[in-house]
């Protein structure tokens, strides 16, 4: 036999060792492969979308890659540790250090191109399917032809064969420096019985708690400088549940005799008290993974399932426009291109024409201009928008509208304010409400008064303080966004200002927001199952010694069933409980999100973390199958 088959062999007869391994690896290469097809297509070379489609998924390949080579290193590293001893009796029959590294580095290189060949293969089997749904959400006509790039090949075989050498050589390096009795050593149970600080227990506990906190009340204008010390928290806080409240839990439960003596729980309980203690890390790291993924496409997949909603909370007319002074005699010839526009696509339409004058509130912190229009047209406009018309008691009240944005962040007012006109000025008490006209920021707040008062800025209002603006409900509005947004780009812009449409703010969301869901949803998948691998690599590191454990429980008269009991319980343990912590992490992610968000993002949320713990149940299944089909192949 042959250095190169010795090495070959070793591969194959670790197989079911390195198949969770390999897998991850095959579809990080896959995603790396597709995503450069597309980047390299050239149908997309003469679309205005070229320069951000290739910029974002450049970003998206590093990111990829990068975390590729930390997987790899990690995974290549534990394999090692798990084979130390296996090491340690080729270097006493005599093998030398070079030979030992060559064996190493070609085994890893044999692993490595099958996981190319295979991720490049999977790759062209499901880029086209790719390619048609990224065509989809560029919003082509047509798709986007099916196309091998060469570039494409080449880049993610170049780029994945470097990635396998250079992890090969690192963890090579590192193996150099143990000595043979270091390799039979292998990997041993700690004899200490693990300890724990119940100050740092309380410390950890605090840190999540608070970060918790701050997500939970977290509002679209706080989230950005909160969302660093969240992080800052949460991290060291998980960290410390691990390594010291995981062990004062186990200690509290072991006080408990009529629980840990009650059948096999006190090998289960006292077993865990090890393996949490030893694992501590490795399970801090899965359920940061695990809550990256979660989060990252939570919030991705929630806010792109509520774009409608929130285009309807933030645009309440579905189309408006605005003319001022000498314009407005124009303005109809506008209105009427616009209403034969929909009645030639048989759209359902309601239309509302209002008057308003400008004015400005003078006793706030700065000047703010405002538009003011009569309570009788208040009324219209709320009916169009289905709206609850709020009540004006008298006449020395005013209704202030409010975007959306700062009615869900309780923007005070003051009690009583002035607003003048040039020829005019009254003071009024001033209530907030929600908007039912669509924002004109250039021109401030809109604010209902009462009709007599609108009448005595209208009658002295200065020509270039009357506007008139246009609202239109239409039935089914998603349906014909692109017919309102063709509509809205013919309208004259000399006579028409502010022009403004749901149907724009839902196609920049859904455009944007499907751009990085597709970008995003992927590396999520992909740290996923990088956090269920990192477990299964560490499980089988561990497992020579738990087979030793469990043939001393076999002798000493546990049945096998017992003993599938036991396995089955740890292996759920050390699998759901970083699955179930970093669920909880990302809870307050999607609650900082609905938040800022105008619909609920329940359902989507439960969605896919259903669709989550779906695959995590499956790949337990999977693991927990091969672990004890290994125990009792030496019962």
């Amino acid at each position: 036999m042959t250095f190169r088959q010795f090495a070959f062999n070793n591969v194959r007869r670790n197989a079911r060792q390195y198949l969770s391994y390999f897998f991850s690896c095959m579809f990080s290469v896959a995603v790396f492969f597709i995503y450069a097809v597309i980047m390299y297509h050239p149908e997309i070379d003469g679309h205005e979308f070229r320069a951000n489609v290739q910029r974002g998924i450049m970003s998206v390949e590093v990111i990829i890659y990068s975390f590729s080579f930390l997987f790899v290193l990690y995974s290549t590293s534990a394999f090692i540790r798990s084979r130390k001893k296996e090491y340690g009796l080729l270097m006493t029959l005599g093998i030398s250090k070079r030979q030992l590294s060559g064996l190493l580095i070609l085994e890893n290189t044999i692993i490595g191109i099958i996981s190319i060949i295979s991720g490049v293969l999977a790759g062209l089997i499901f880029a086209n399917i790719f390619i048609m749904g990224f065509s989809q959400i560029l919003g082509m006509e047509g798709t986007l032809g099916f196309y091998i790039a060469p570039k494409a090949v080449v880049l993610t075989v170049i780029s994945y064969f470097i990635m396998f050498e250079l992890n090969s050589l690192i963890v090579v390096w590192t193996l150099r420096t143990n000595a043979v009795m270091e390799l039979f050593r292998g990997a041993k149970a700690p004899n200490k019985v693990p300890k724990f600080s119940w100050l740092l227990s309380i410390i950890g506990i605090g840190l999540v708690i608070s970060a918790y906190y701050l997500a939970a009340t977290a509002s679209l204008m706080t989230i950005f400088y909160r969302m660093f010390i969240i992080l800052l928290l949460i991290i060291p806080g998980t960290y410390l549940l691990y390594t010291q409240f995981s062990v004062a839990l186990v200690s509290l439960l072991k006080r408990r005799k009529s629980l840990y003596l009650c059948k096999t729980n006190l090998l289960t309980i006292s077993d865990l008290n090890y393996k949490l203690r030893d694992h501590a890390r490795l399970l801090f790291f899965v359920t940061i993974l695990s809550a990256v993924s979660f989060t990252a496409s939570g919030v991705l997949y929630s806010a792109f399932q509520s774009a409608e909603s929130e285009a309807s909370a933030y645009i309440p007319n579905d189309l408006s426009y605005l003319s001022k002074g000498e314009n407005i005699a124009k303005m109809d010839s506008e209105t009427t291109k616009v209403i034969e526009a929909f009645q030639e696509n048989n759209l359902d339409y309601n239309l509302v024409e209002v008057e308003r004058t400008r004015a400005q509130i003078t006793n706030m912190n700065n000047e703010t201009w405002i538009h003011l229009i009569s309570y009788s047209d208040y009324k219209k406009l709320a009916k169009l928008t289905d709206a609850a018309i709020q009540p004006l008691h008298n006449e020395q009240q005013t209704l202030i509208m409010l975007p959306h944005l700062m009615t869900t962040n309780s923007l005070s007012l003051p009690e009583s304010i002035t607003v003048q006109s040039q020829n005019h000025q009254i003071q009024l008490h001033s209530v907030a409400i929600p908007a039912t006209v669509n924002d004109i920021y250039q021109i401030g707040y809109t604010t209902v008064v009462a009709d007599a008062i609108y009448e005595q800025f209208a009658i002295v209002a200065e020509p270039d303080e009357i506007y008139k603006y246009v609202a239109f409900s239409i039935k089914d509005w998603v349906k014909y966004t692109d017919i309102v947004e063709e509509v809205s780009d013919k309208l004259d812009t000399e006579i028409i200002s502010n022009i403004d449409s749901k149907a724009d703010f839902y196609n920049v969301m859904k455009t944007t927001l499907s751009h990085t869901l597709f970008f995003g949803l992927f590396i999520s998948v992909l740290f996923f199952l990088a956090a269920g691998s990192i477990l299964y690599f560490k499980m089988y590191q561990d497992l020579d010694k738990d087979i030793e454990q469990y043939k001393a429980l076999y002798r000493i008269g546990l049945t096998t069933k017992e003993m599938k009991k036991i396995a089955t319980r740890q292996i759920a343990y050390l699998f759901f409980i970083p699955f179930g912590l970093a669920v909880l992490h990302s809870s307050f992610a999607y609650k900082a999100l609905h938040n800022m968000l105008a619909s609920s993002i329940l359902l989507p949320s439960i969605t896919l973390i259903i669709g989550y713990l779906v695959i995590y149940a499956i790949y337990f299944f999977f693991i927990r199958g091969l672990y004890i089909a290994k125990i009792k192949k030496v019962m």
